[in-house]
Order: C-alpha cells, then sequence, then structure tokens
C-alpha cells in the first residue's frame, strides 16, 4: 500500500469528532493569524506615533511651597459668621485628607480627560496644560468584566480643598496652579477613586477632529442655537434640530457654552458628553487614511502621564476586547442629591458638594460597590451645613 492511500484508510478510519476538530482548525487558524497580524499592525501604528505625544514622565504631584496659588475668584464666604464658615472648611479638609481608602479594580481602566484653553503653540510643548481653563473634566471608566464604558462629568464649580495649597476653591483651580496631575489627585482625595492617568487635549485639535471626521451629529435645542447664532457663531450658524451636523468649530461652541439655560454648567457637561459621544460612534466608521489624519493631529496636542507600554496595551485591548462595541452611559458628579448651589457675596457660584455620598455614588457607578459607609448619626456635611445657614438667614430676613 503507498503512502498515500495509508493515509487515506487513516483519515477514513478517524473518529468524526476529530475530523471536525481538524476541519474547524483548519478554519480557525487562519482567521487567528489575520487577527494577530491586526493587533500587531495597531500596535505598531501607536508605537509609531509615540513621537507626537508630550508624555509627563513625572509622577510626582508635589507643590513648590513657595508658588503662589492663583485664583480669579478668591471665594471666602467673609459673609457667613466663623463658626459656620470654619465648619463648613473643616469637613471639606477632613473628607479630602482623612475621608478613607481609595478604590481601584485591575480590571476597570480609569482615565480623565482634561480639556483646555491652551494650544501648544501658546503654551509651549512643556506648559500645555498649566496655562488654560479646564472646562472639560470628564473621567473615561472602561469596564473590562461587563464590557461597558461609564463617562463621568466632573463639574468645575465644585468647591474643594486641595492639600498641598492648604487652599479652598473650585475644582478647575487644580489643574491651573498644580497641573493635570494635581488636578487627577484632588478627584480622587474628593471621589475616592484610583485614576490610571490623564490625557489633556487642547481645544483647538478638537475642531481639527471633528473636522478630519466631517463632522458630528447631535441634538441642538432651539434655545441653544438662537443664543450660539447670536455670537460666538454668528458667521457659521447652527441649525437646531436632532441629529444636527456639526462642523468642529460648531461643536467646540455647542460644548463649551454654558448661559443659555438655569441649569447652567449641568447642561453645558451633558453636552460635551453627547458630542464625545457623537465622536466615537463617528470614528468607528473612520477610514485608515481618516484615522491616521485624526492620530496626526490629536497626538501632537496630547500631554498625558500614561506610559507607553500602559497605551500599548490599551491599544491591543481596545481590538482584542472590543472597546468600540461597549455599552457606553454617561453620569455627573456630583448627582443632584449631592449638591447645593451658593453664591458667595454674589460674586462667584459654587457647588457645596456632600463629598461622602458623591463619592460612594461614584464608587458604585465605576466599580459596583463601596467602601463608605454613611450609617453614622447625625452625620453633618458641606451641604447641611451651607444649606442650615442659607436658610436661618432666609427666616431672620
Amino acid at each position: 500500500m503507498s503512502d498515500i492511500e495509508k493515509k487515506v484508510t487513516e483519515e477514513a478510519e478517524m473518529p468524526k469528532d476529530k475530523k471536525k476538530k481538524k476541519k474547524v482548525l483548519a478554519i480557525l487558524l487562519p482567521i487567528l493569524a489575520i487577527f494577530l497580524a491586526l493587533v500587531i499592525a495597531v500596535v505598531a501604528f501607536v508605537a509609531h506615533k509615540f513621537s507626537l505625544i508630550d508624555f509627563d514622565d513625572n509622577e510626582s504631584t508635589t507643590i513648590n511651597p513657595t508658588q503662589e496659588f492663583v485664583d480669579k475668584e478668591n471665594i471666602d464666604f467673609a459673609e457667613m459668621d466663623d463658626a459656620t464658615g470654619n465648619d463648613f472648611r473643616e469637613i471639606l479638609k477632613n473628607w479630602a485628607t482623612n475621608g478613607g481608602e481609595k478604590m481601584s479594580n485591575r480590571d476597570i481602566i480609569n482615565v480623565l480627560l482634561i480639556g483646555s484653553d491652551a494650544s501648544a503653540e501658546e503654551a509651549g510643548r512643556a506648559n500645555i496644560t498649566e496655562k488654560g481653563n479646564t472646562d472639560v473634566m470628564m473621567l473615561v471608566s472602561i469596564n473590562q468584566i461587563e464590557k461597558k464604558i461609564k463617562l463621568i462629568s466632573f463639574m468645575r464649580d465644585s468647591y474643594t480643598y486641595m492639600d498641598q495649597f492648604d487652599r479652598y476653591a473650585k475644582l478647575n483651580a487644580a489643574c491651573a496652579n498644580g497641573g493635570p496631575a494635581y488636578l487627577v489627585e484632588t478627584i480622587e482625595n474628593d471621589y475616592k477613586i484610583e485614576i490610571d492617568g490623564y490625557a489633556m487635549v487642547d481645544f483647538d485639535s478638537f475642531t481639527q477632529v471633528i473636522d478630519v471626521l466631517g463632522g458630528v451629529n447631535v441634538d441642538v435645542p432651539a434655545y441653544v442655537a438662537n443664543h450660539l447664532n447670536k455670537g460666538v457663531l454668528k458667521n457659521n450658524k447652527i441649525q437646531n434640530g436632532n441629529g444636527v451636523l456639526l462642523d468642529g468649530e460648531q461643536a467646540l461652541a455647542f460644548s463649551r457654552v454654558r448661559k443659555t439655560d438655569a441649569n447652567g454648567d449641568i447642561s453645558r457637561v451633558a453636552r460635551q458628553r453627547q458630542v464625545v459621544n457623537a465622536l466615537i460612534e463617528k470614528a468607528k466608521g473612520a477610514t485608515l487614511s481618516e484615522i491616521n489624519e485624526v492620530a496626526d493631529v490629536m497626538l501632537a496636542n496630547v500631554r498625558t502621564n500614561i506610559s507607553k507600554k500602559s497605551i500599548i496595551s490599551y491599544a491591543s485591548k481596545a481590538i482584542t476586547e472590543g472597546w468600540a462595541n461597549y455599552e457606553i452611559t454617561e453620569v455627573t458628579m456630583p448627582t443632584p442629591d449631592t449638591r447645593y448651589g451658593y453664591s458667595s457675596k454674589a460674586t462667584a457660584w459654587i457647588w457645596v458638594v456632600d463629598y461622602p455620598l458623591a463619592a460612594q455614588k461614584t464608587q458604585l457607578e465605576i466599580y459596583g460597590e463601596t467602601n463608605i459607609n454613611l450609617e453614622e448619626e447625625n452625620r453633618k456635611t458641606a451641604v447641611t451645613v451651607v444649606g442650615g445657614y442659607v436658610s436661618k438667614k432666609t427666616a431672620d430676613n
């Protein structure tokens, strides 16, 4: 019997399940090889773009003790009696410095996206983040087990304690004074979560990316369109309605405007998340040429403290685990039941925050569990102190 005849005979005598396995392997192996090649190509593409990125290799957030704290609004609560003001500030300080352990989970990746006014040309590559206002502070939380992405917007006017300056100010003052890494640290202290890194992008590159992708589709209320068309977009007017296509300039104006309704910054952060969501959807259908152009524009205007190794790991996981297909949900922190609006001498608006409750809610949103116990009797919060003061003052008048 020839060798060929022996092989035919052996295959004929082979059990059916083994034959099926061989056929499956014959189909799967080429597919796996192609998939592996795709992952390698993506990783190589990302690694090739590293030279464009401004990496912040200084992990220390220690502030120079002689550095002057810049606070344009300088909220001092001088109108409050000493007992109320001191009580209020002490609650914020104790929570930020001694409020408990931060939560983390190796299957959940938390990256803080920061939007800055400063362009690379204006601020200089080394200082792109410290010069501009940080009106966008959005946590992208990727849960690889539940296959979900949470977009959590932090309110810029949240009043907080900044330990290294021993000062109280709005949240967006953290980056202006201590840089993006210090903003990350401040949010971690307030909300008791661990953030894996930040990525800061200036608004100019944001508009360019949207234009490269052919615009984004968002829902534009009539009152927002009317407000913008009378002001910053009078020469590039937008339409109102559902699924309106906006170019980069229009999308940026739509994301940043806040003096259009009584909700102010609450409505603004909701619009920001809407644009980010629309941008993600548009990017899913981008061509290779568009992806390359977007990468060149975006990465040249990014500053981050995420390591090259981690970026490669994230890029690989995004492909292998299908992050583009994860369910996306949106949250604003602090939530309505954890914040109290207050104006100091009618000169500056702030959100007084019940940080323990807000932190608990944030942990539950991200991790599905919390390490914060709120079952203390007569729990005093910044909200109850300031709210009680305002109620008493109103009653006295």
